[in-house]
């Protein structure tokens, strides 16, 4: 049941959800998934905040020079203003349908003739199971550990270098081209999610940059296994056809992705050390797999 208030972070629901109002009025602004994870800096999934955008959606651009630093901090955001899919005032007994995976930014009480939005706002929230989420949770499940627990921490950045390359590799999606892998990796894993909290991308020990920590031909066949026992769920994702049509399966995909990329790294230097790992792992060079 949600009640008034100033609303809710735009987020999203691993779950469907459904949303009706039953007093006073909610403005919900819908996103898909594709423009998470390209224009909205989520927060990183050991942040308290996971799942939300780090944006504030309230923030008047007009009113602010535009060399400020909330506009520098979010430059996804900011450079391209996305526009939502959808844009809609609920009133008493309207009800609003919400897939997973799609990005929603509440306002209670809204009332677009007066800038004061706390007018009381109740509505009660239906979630049910996804097909995503279930998706989501086998390929964690078959992707968590691929390496066992005995690692040479030397290597760590050459395995997530090759786990990431070949993932987006076989994912084979339009938009992240043959060599541009750990450029993606760059701009929406540690430019959009941890460069706002001023950790600080690229400051890694410069010795052990220098050091090259190859992969056996082992370790390479570990990850190519790894790899191949996800990509069915994930190409179940992209091609969108768990839940009908039109449900940006690219986009759901992608988050996941970010999240395994998240994982990976957590399971193999701690969650304090996501964007360091991954910063080395892109100046890394684990040979050819």
């Amino acid at each position: 049941m949600g009640t008034s208030g100033s609303g809710t972070q735009c987020h999203y629901d691993v779950a469907n959800n459904i949303i009706v109002q039953l007093y006073g009025t909610k403005r919900i602004r819908c996103y898909p998934p594709s423009m998470g994870v390209y224009n909205l800096h989520v927060f990183p999934d050991n942040h308290p905040k996971a799942r939300k955008s780090q944006v504030d959606f309230d923030y008047d651009t007009q009113k602010h020079n535009k060399n400020d630093d909330m506009i520098n901090r979010f430059p996804h955001y900011y450079q391209h203003i996305p526009q939502p899919a959808l844009d809609v005032t609920l009133q008493p007994g309207d009800a609003l349908q919400i897939p997973a995976f799609w990005f929603h930014h509440v306002e209670n009480g809204y009332r677009s003739d007066i800038y004061d939005r706390e007018e009381s706002s109740v509505s009660l929230n239906s979630f049910s199971l996804s097909k995503q989420m279930m998706i989501a949770q086998q390929i964690f499940q078959k992707a968590s550990n691929p390496m066992g627990r005995s690692i040479n921490k030397d290597q760590v950045p050459a395995i997530l270098r090759a786990l990431g390359i070949t993932l987006l590799q076989k994912l084979d999606i339009d938009e992240i081209t043959t060599g541009k892998e750990m450029d993606f990796i760059q701009t929406y894993l540690l430019e959009a999610r941890y460069a706002p909290f001023n950790i600080m991308i690229g400051d890694s020990d410069t010795t052990s940059k220098q050091v090259q920590h190859a992969l056996t031909n082992e370790q390479i066949q570990t990850i190519n296994t790894c790899i191949e026992k996800i990509i069915p769920d994930f190409h179940l994702l992209i091609q969108g056809d768990v839940e009908g049509d039109d449900q940006d399966g690219t986009g759901i995909a992608l988050l996941v992705a970010l999240h395994l990329f998240e994982l990976w790294a957590v399971e193999l230097v701690g969650t304090n050390s996501v964007a360091k790992a991954w910063d080395e792992a892109l100046l890394s060079d684990g040979g050819t797999f």
